[in-house]
């Protein structure tokens, strides 16, 4: 189509119907610079107007397309040339479109690239090599303080100002920025701490909470969580933080009672056979019982010292040595002049089984009950029957616990002068103990809720002192309204 040709055809058309410029935009809705630029031919008429312009003019479209009046035989060959021509358009379009898109893609292409490559560059992977912290101004409150969080974990700072992470060229970088740009990740940094604990770098402790790891190294504290409910912080501070959280750390509430000390002397110490990492260490404690365990040989023990063992815990179980060692955390062992006396039989608030760990009414053909109309807010009248044929005998010993949340808690004790008569009972020629028993003394009266009595039995059978007998354990519920 020659443009320039159907221009001078529109041009002679208007002018052979006697009409302006402005006359013929008008009826088309265009401007008069519209029909113009048209006649000049450096523009071409839209597509959408080419049937109105045919019928002011009276023309076909294949007549407007030439650029002039054509005879009736002339029309169906340019008809079919036009076609052609139309197509051989879109052709040249589509090619020039595809050159075009083509051209946007491998800019975009180079463009992303050259991005990707700045990023890079900007913010490298991390060969981690060393893992450092700046100290907070210790004239200030240390405050522990929430500094990112990433995939679904809070970081903590505690005592400090900053962490930093270095590469193997000793270029640092920002533990934060480092975690947020993807330079590394938390499982790396853990790696690398695991790793540096067995160069002897790191030490490592565990707690009894589902998994929870404490890292220390050279005046740092990492804590890595992984709880039983499902907490995994983790949390970077100073030497100090564990002492000044009090157990306020992934997810566990503060509680001074759950860091508690115990005073033991050595009295043996040597290598474990199965990992010579530790050493079986026997120790005994102020009563001369004695409890075998098994400690990392990075504590120097030498037997006949007597040291400071500083846990933690987040568990239960009963007092003892072995019990202590295996579901609490050891965090430091300092050497004491102190003797073995001190601490050793310091309450821990938080661990204390108040069943004792012992299994109540497991005594076959004995049972225990309150004399009816004897219970009162101040004492009440127990009564044993024991058909077991004297298999057993009964102290005037008691203790009384009570009910919250579904939990026993032993009373607390108000009588620090009280004692009890030795195991010395047994039952009558029908089975039949009766004990009076006045708590006023040791508990006080008893407010409303839901109680027991609890009651210690020896084997008859046993020769054994006391202390070192098995104990067998009953008890009674009631209720006070």
């Amino acid at each position: 189509m020659d443009q320039e040709k159907i221009g001078k055809f529109i041009a002679k058309l208007r002018k052979d119907h006697n009409m302006t410029q402005q006359e013929l935009a008008d009826r088309l809705n265009v401007t008069d610079r519209a029909v113009s630029h048209w006649e000049n031919g450096r523009r071409f008429p839209d597509v959408s107007l080419f049937k109105p312009i045919c019928e002011i003019f009276d023309i076909s479209v294949n007549e407007l397309i030439s650029g002039e009046t054509l005879a009736q035989d002339e029309i169906v060959e340019k008809s079919d040339e036009h076609i052609i021509h139309t197509l051989h358009d879109r052709e040249k379009q589509q090619r020039k479109s595809k050159i075009i898109i083509g051209m946007l893609l491998l800019s975009m292409i180079v463009l992303i690239t050259i991005v990707i490559v700045s990023i890079q560059n900007k913010y490298p992977k991390i060969d981690l090599y060393n893992f450092t912290i700046s100290p907070a101004d210790s004239d200030k409150p240390y405050t522990l303080t929430k500094v990112f969080s990433h995939h679904n974990r809070n970081i903590y700072f505690y005592g400090i100002d900053s962490a930093l992470f270095y590469d193997l060229k000793e270029n640092y970088y920002p533990v934060v920025d480092a975690l947020k740009h993807d330079q590394t990740t938390l499982d790396k940094v853990q790696d690398y701490l695991e790793k540096q604990a067995e160069y002897e770098n790191v030490e490592i402790s565990m707690l009894y909470d589902g998994g929870t790891t404490i890292y220390k190294k050279a005046g740092m504290t990492v804590i890595y969580c992984n709880t039983t409910n499902g907490n995994h912080d983790v949390y970077i501070g100073n030497s100090e933080m564990l002492d000044h959280l009090n157990g306020q750390y992934c997810g566990h509430e503060e509680n001074p009672n759950q860091s508690y000390i115990r005073t033991y002397q050595v009295i043996s110490s040597v290598i474990n056979k199965d990992n010579p990492g530790f050493n079986d260490v026997l120790l005994e404690q102020n009563n001369g019982e004695r409890g075998s365990v098994i400690i990392s040989n990075t504590y120097l023990l030498i037997p006949g010292k007597t040291y400071e063992f500083s846990f933690l815990t987040f568990d239960q179980f009963d007092d003892t040595i072995e019990n202590i060692f295996q579901y609490s955390t050891l965090l430091k062992v300092i050497e004491t002049d102190k003797s073995k006396e001190d601490y050793i039989n310091d309450s821990i608030i938080v661990n204390d089984i108040f069943d004792h760990g012992e299994e109540l009414n497991d005594l076959e053909h004995v049972t225990m009950t309150i004399k009816n109309g004897t219970l009162t807010k101040r004492g009440a009248t127990i009564m044993i029957l024991d058909l077991s044929g004297n298999q057993y005998m009964y102290g005037s010993d008691f203790r009384l616990d009570k009910k919250e949340n579904g939990i026993w808690h032993e009373l607390e004790n108000q009588c620090d002068n009280c004692v009890f008569n030795s195991m010395a009972y047994g039952p009558d020629l029908n089975g039949w103990l009766q004990f009076d028993i006045d708590w006023e003394k040791m508990y006080g009266n008893l407010s409303n809720g839901q109680y027991r009595i609890v009651k210690s039995a020896l084997s008859s059978k046993e020769n054994c002192h006391e202390t070192k007998c098995h104990h067998y354990y009953l008890s009674v519920e009631f209720t006070i309204d």
